[in-house]
């Protein structure tokens, strides 16, 4: 019976398994599925979750550096106007007592407060051009231009501010980068400038180096990189990353990388890339790279000796710095020159045999009495040219081989420059327009090769000696072009302006009045002030008429060049008012110059509703023209902000009115609108204390006060 009982079970167990794997198997499967999908799904939670909790840290992380980074621009700003004002006030007492303390300082004291007001003039620069960022008024223009004329201009305004700095500085340019292409050339200088002048001021190190290749575009344009690399020793990644923002530095008394956040902004303009890299113990290395677009295929070799027997010749490079002279040894060998290159110490060492050579090229320093009779030697035997190498930061001047010398050359150079010293080297006769039997028919009494002297206490009003005179004004800097408009508007001078050379030419000659004078810059686009000026002296009718050039590099050979295109006189940037009036009666008054300016004292400003005049000069590195640009520039940029102000109070945007205000703390104050500096100060504090309650009290005081402050504002532009 059990095993009846046991067999019956067996059979109805079978029955009903068969029966659920026939009716439920489907529903079993679909809830093992569900169940891996829950488990599946819980898994991706936990990881999305800490995947999101690492997201959410990296964004508060670059939100606090962000801040950071705001905060140190916020505080520039905020302090703009005693900070201005500081840097001279530090400047002139550390100048000061360097010249009490040594009666053998290498500048004279008039030298010391150039270097001073220079400064103070590039701060105010990178202050207009902050504000013209602002208020978006900074256009890119694309025009051809010589890429050596801004690497001249770049050399001649850095190695001046930086003279006496132990430091080289090396241009190490491709042998395929074009002469001529199409771009932004100014804003592009201002670039290069801002760079170097934050590594020379900051990183430095005993070498600075530029390297400038090419790269070709799909699009048939090209880029071209600037990598500048200094031996500074580097910085650390914190300091790294907050590069591009401003801020003022208590302990050097100066703003630190101003100009290279305004560098920065230009770069992205122009659809170009900037970055920095360091290695502390090293250096640091800035990448620019820019796109230009190609000339016609006429420029494509740019660089052409004009007779080839001056090709191929055999030349001896020896410098202090090797990387100085394999830079130069690459612009030699562009001409198929066999070159040689070995290092000042194995020269030292083991004088080599000089005589197989055509050209020896060596740093000055390195010319002894021995070797300047050693190459007197080979130079009665043969056709051998000595060149000495000199720095425009800090020349070394050896008066015993000027002999033996044929030329002396600067660095740093560019390819141009090395085509013009071999030129000039073996006097090769080179067809210009502008030729020498032309050059001879210049009033010679006219033409003033020396350096301008400025004369002293000269003010704004003095130029009202030469009103209604004729001049030309030919620049493609606007706002050095508004500075001298500013400059001379109140001495009734007509004044005709052109943005380059091509410009200048067409209203020389197309001009129904004749000019008395015309001011020319060296490095513009289209057509630079060596050509233009040939082109003006081409007709005899203009031989009388003064052309007097602006230029940042003043070396002998530049100098010499600018005499043989028909230039009468030349300036150096950047310009000086006691300069710039000695020029005007040079060539526009029939008296001399007046000695009683000496002791004359300077004008004073009175002040207008909210507007401290004196006081907004006296930050503007005593420049009236120089202020007007800067109040005009400001009116332009925040005249219409009381609209914008209103609007955020509205609308709660705190943020933006905390920006706002920062902003115009700094910029009130470098003016002198001390109302509105009162004012925009009380509005910060309420955000700073959380009394935001109390904003819209001052949306009626705001307006009140820009719309005071913009009258007075017109009526100091309209002196």
């Amino acid at each position: 019976m059990k095993k009846t009982w046991i067999g019956l079970s067996i059979v109805v167990c079978a029955e009903a398994t068969e029966s659920f794997s026939v009716q439920n198997i489907e529903t079993f499967w679909i809830w093992i599925a569900l169940f891996a999908l829950a488990m599946i799904g819980i898994t991706i939670l936990f990881v999305s979750s800490r995947q999101t909790m690492k997201i959410q840290k990296l964004h508060q992380d670059m939100l606090q550096k962000q801040l950071e980074m705001e905060k140190n621009q916020n505080l520039l700003l905020t302090n703009m106007s005693e900070n201005i004002h500081h840097i001279a006030k530090q400047a002139l007492e550390r100048s000061n007592q360097a010249i009490e303390q040594t009666q053998q300082h290498y500048q004279t004291k008039e030298e010391v407060l150039e270097n001073v007001e220079n400064r103070l003039l590039t701060v105010t620069n990178d202050l207009i051009d902050f504000l013209r960022l602002k208020s978006k008024k900074v256009e890119i223009v694309n025009e051809k231009f010589n890429i050596n004329n801004v690497l001249n201009e770049i050399s001649g305004s850095i190695c001046s501010r930086f003279s006496g700095k132990n430091t080289e500085l090396i241009f190490d340019i491709d042998n395929n980068v074009p002469r001529y292409m199409v771009g932004d050339s100014l804003h592009l200088g201002q670039i290069l400038s801002s760079i170097l002048d934050h590594i020379m001021e900051h990183f430095s190190g005993d070498e600075v180096k530029l390297e400038i290749s090419m790269f070709n575009t799909f699009d048939e344009n090209i880029e071209l990189q600037f990598k500048f690399s200094d031996t500074g020793g580097g910085i650390s990644t914190e300091k790294l990353e907050a590069l591009f923002t401003p801020y003022y530095d208590e302990n050097k008394g100066a703003y630190i990388g101003l100009g290279l956040f305004v560098a920065n902004e230009l770069v992205s303009m122009m659809n170009g890339e900037l970055s920095v890299e360091s290695i502390l113990g090293k250096g640091n290395i800035f990448t620019l790279t820019l796109p230009f677009s190609k000339t016609d295929d006429a420029d494509k070799r740019v660089y052409r000796l004009p007779e080839k027997i001056f090709s191929a010749k055999k030349v001896f490079i020896v410098d202090n710095n090797y990387n100085s002279a394999l830079a130069i040894k690459k612009m030699f060998a562009y001409f198929k020159h066999e070159v040689k290159v070995i290092s000042k110490d194995e020269f030292l060492r083991n004088m080599p045999n000089l005589t197989p050579y055509d050209i020896v090229v060596l740093n000055e320093g390195l010319f002894t009495i021995r070797l300047v009779e050693y190459l007197n030697k080979i130079k009665t035997g043969k056709e051998l040219r000595v060149i000495a190498l000199n720095d425009l930061i800090h020349a070394h001047k050896n008066n015993f081989v000027d002999a033996i010398i044929d030329v002396h050359l600067f660095k740093p150079l560019n390819q141009e420059r090395i085509l013009e010293m071999i030129i000039d080297m073996y006097d090769i006769k080179v067809p210009t327009a502008f030729n020498t039997e032309k050059k001879g028919n210049l009033p010679q009494a006219n033409i003033h090769k020396g350096h301008i002297v400025g004369t002293k206490n000269v003010t704004p009003l003095h130029f009202q000696e030469f009103k209604g005179k004729n001049i030309l004004i030919v620049e493609d800097n606007l706002i050095n072009q508004k500075v001298l408009i500013n400059l001379l508007h109140q001495s009734e001078i007509h004044i005709s302006v052109a943005n380059n050379g091509q410009e200048a030419v067409d209203l020389v000659k197309g001009s129904k009045n004749d000019f008395d004078l015309v001011l020319m810059d060296i490095n513009m686009p289209i057509m630079d002030g060596y050509t233009a000026t040939q082109m003006i002296r081409l007709d005899a009718k203009y031989d009388n008429l003064p052309i007097v050039a602006f230029t940042a590099l003043v070396l002998e050979s530049e100098i010499r060049k600018m005499f043989n295109s028909g230039i009468n006189a030349f300036l150096a940037k950047p310009l000086n008012i006691g300069k710039l009036y000695t020029v005007f009666a040079m060539y526009l008054s029939e008296k001399p110059i007046s000695e009683t300016l000496e002791e004359n004292g300077e004008e004073v400003y009175e002040n207008y509703d909210g507007l401290d005049v004196q006081k907004g000069i006296s930050h503007a590195n005593n420049s009236v023209a120089l202020y007007i640009e800067v109040i005009k520039e400001f009116g332009i940029a925040y005249g219409k902000s009381a609209e914008v102000f209103e609007k955020l109070v509205l609308e709660h945007r705190y943020e933006q009115i905390r920006m706002l205000c920062v902003d115009l703390r700094g910029l009130t104050g470098t003016i002198g609108a001390y109302d509105m500096h009162g004012l925009i100060t009380e509005i910060h504090q309420c955000l700073l204390y959380n009394k935001r309650e109390l904003l819209p009290n001052y949306i009626a005081k705001y307006t009140f006060e820009m719309k005071t402050l913009n009258k007075s504002i017109q009526k100091v532009v309209a002196l």
